[in-house]
């Protein structure tokens, strides 16, 4: 085998490597957000506009903090609404996924009938 062929041969599996690692980091960049997203009800106790999170409780001890995605929608009656407008005391309803171990990721707030 000559030097110009075994080259091209490392070019190629390099190049092929390096494919399969793109594919690789998409696929888990997308799972966090693919398939369907939990749901979770309660009340607004805490909020972070500067960070984008909201914490709710469901219960005495059941609460959950979650960290809104740049493509979170709140809906208020249907209706697009800004989470700067969002306050404590409101009952919503979180669509999110969870990020392996780490934070749940919120890709939906609406808030509940009674605000209509």
């Amino acid at each position: 085998m000559n030097g110009r062929t075994m080259i091209r041969g490392t070019l190629a599996v390099f190049a092929a490597v390096l494919f399969v690692l793109a594919f690789a980091l998409q696929a888990s960049a997308f799972s966090a957000s693919s398939g369907t997203p939990f749901t979770y009800t309660g009340k607004i106790i805490a909020l972070d506009y500067a960070d984008r999170t909201v914490t709710v409780q469901a219960g005495p001890n059941d609460e959950l903090t979650f960290n809104l995605d740049d493509s979170a929608r709140v809906m208020k009656c249907s209706m697009s609404e800004s989470f700067s407008n969002l306050k404590t005391g409101d009952e919503v309803t979180v669509s999110y996924f969870e990020e392996g171990s780490g934070p749940y990721i919120a890709s939906g707030i609406d808030l509940s009938v009674e605000h209509c």
